[in-house]
């Protein structure tokens, strides 16, 4: 039986769609308000409207929800008309102001599995970049070190037709070295279009947040490209020269430990209408990359170890390199940068944090050899501390120079596109297990001493930094201005 819903015939009417499952056929991780917190795991998928037409001379209508799944408007006299449904886009995603850190999947198909499949049999050189978070999360579940699941993912993607692959964490670099720019910038200027305290940038979850409920936050967010997006920039613009074919000629898939990086990628600031290219094609969760290794029936723990390549990787003979915070270490490098760079001290050897409100709302302070205090940072991870930000910065009473935001409690180690744990395994234990393989399995190098980095900035980024590895964000418009304490998921 069909079930009936009345409506207004000039408006959009939204039915609730399917839950979704932790695999390739879901894109959606759910944030429940209620709990002033995000729910790290697929649960409510976004609200999918069809097209009603305006017409004046009909003030009412009833909307019919047939058992086929179809919609058709039915008038007071009775006449019926079908609906289309309407057609969304990932850049639709945060419309209603409800999801805070979902990238929906409705409609889309440039985000999937089988279109990465499909896309292998294109001809375009497929380049695949791996997140060092989704790497760990692999390494856990499969019981192997972080080395030889990069390893193993090599070969498997290249058994499949991919040319390249290569590390995020290269392009987490650039990230790095722009985002304490900005901020040496911002400390040394009054420029009030970019103030301090400085917000993070790499999280899009965050990001779209922002931009659609609290646009005073934007002129301190910083510019600076997260590793996703600056490995885009690479592959399209500095790669694709050096293989003589053209950024659209390239498919570049990312593998994160986030489904909101979907999102991020589906940015028009991430698109040349030039070369007609985005900057990066496709992202696959990690959670995905399980999905199509059961797909292939790969026996991954017995794959061969292929032989890395090394252009844009941060392995070295057989070690990895990198931050051991585990959501990219801004806050780390940004102090050792206020350090060295503004204040001229010598930058601690131990970073001490102190809980704020919670676990996941931590400060450190950068004191001097007399024990002064020169600068506070922060960490601030999940919606709940992410609303205590933006309500103390809007009130002037954030007393941080700059604050790394993560919308995922406990930062992108335990994105919502990471590995579930299988019982008896908790949430705990694998959180833990995942944090020891991330921290303990690489060696921290600053970014100013990777000398692969150096010469592209000697060699190709020179004066073009801000055009290359900067953005800009943007004022969402709300059509519907809803509290969000108020939404019945």
């Amino acid at each position: 039986m069909a079930t009936r819903t009345t409506a207004s015939a000039a408006t959009t009417t939204p039915t609730s769609a399917s839950s979704t499952s932790g695999n390739s056929g879901g894109f959606s991780i759910g944030l429940r308000l209620s709990d002033l917190n995000d729910f790290i795991a697929p649960s409510q998928a976004c609200v999918k409207p069809v097209n009603v037409p305006k017409d004046p001379s009909q003030k009412r209508a009833k909307i019919e929800l047939a058992d086929d799944g179809t919609y058709v408007e039915v008038a007071d006299d009775g006449t019926q008309k079908a609906l289309m449904t309407a057609k969304i886009t990932l850049n639709d995603c945060l419309a209603c102001s409800g999801c805070i850190t979902s990238a929906e999947s409705v409609l889309v198909t440039a985000q999937s599995i089988d279109e990465f499949l499909k896309q292998l049999q294109s001809g375009k050189t497929t380049v695949v970049s791996i997140s060092p978070q989704s790497r760990a999360s692999i390494a856990a579940y499969f019981h192997l070190t972080a080395i030889q699941t990069f390893k193993k993912l090599t070969h498997f993607f290249k058994t499949l037709g991919v040319s390249y692959v290569f590390d995020t964490s290269f392009g987490r670099e650039f990230s790095l070295l722009e985002t304490a720019s900005d901020f040496i910038a911002r400390h040394s200027s009054a420029d009030p279009a970019h103030p301090l305290p400085m917000l993070a940038s790499s999280c899009p979850g965050w990001i779209c947040y922002a931009e659609k409920t609290h646009p005073e936050c934007l002129p301190n967010i910083s510019t600076a490209k997260s590793p996703q997006a600056v490995m885009g920039t690479l592959i399209k613009y500095h790669f694709a020269p050096s293989l003589h074919v053209m950024p659209a000629d390239i498919y570049h898939v990312t593998i994160m430990p986030c489904y909101d990086k979907k999102l991020e990628a589906s940015r028009d600031d991430f698109y040349n209408p030039t070369t007609k290219a985005h900057d990066v094609d496709t992202v696959l969760s990690t959670i995905e990359v399980i999905d199509l290794l059961t797909t292939k029936a790969v026996d991954f723990a017995n794959l061969p170890e292929a032989t890395l390549d090394t252009l844009y990787s941060n392995a070295e003979n057989d070690i990895l390199f990198g931050q051991k915070s585990g959501s990219g270490g801004y806050l780390e490098y940004l102090v050792y940068r206020a350090a060295t760079d503004i204040f001229h001290v010598d930058p601690p050897k131990t970073l001490e944090f102190r809980p704020v409100c919670n676990t996941d709302f931590r400060e450190t302070i950068l004191k001097d050899r007399e024990g002064n205090v020169l600068m506070r940072f922060a960490k601030a991870y999940g919606f709940r501390n992410i609303t205590n930000v933006t309500r103390r910065l809007k009130a002037r009473t954030l007393e941080y120079a700059f604050v790394e935001i993560m919308a995922c409690p406990f930062g992108c180690l335990c994105g919502g596109g990471q590995i579930r744990p299988a019982p008896p395994q908790t949430p705990e234990s694998l959180r833990s297990e995942v944090e020891v393989i991330y921290d303990n399995q690489q060696e921290v190098r600053l970014p100013d001493d990777n000398t692969t980095v150096r010469g592209i900035y000697e060699s190709w980024v020179q004066t073009r930094s801000k055009a290359l590895l900067h953005t800009q964000y943007h004022t969402r418009a709300n059509t519907t201005r809803t509290n969000p304490m108020n939404i019945q998921w």
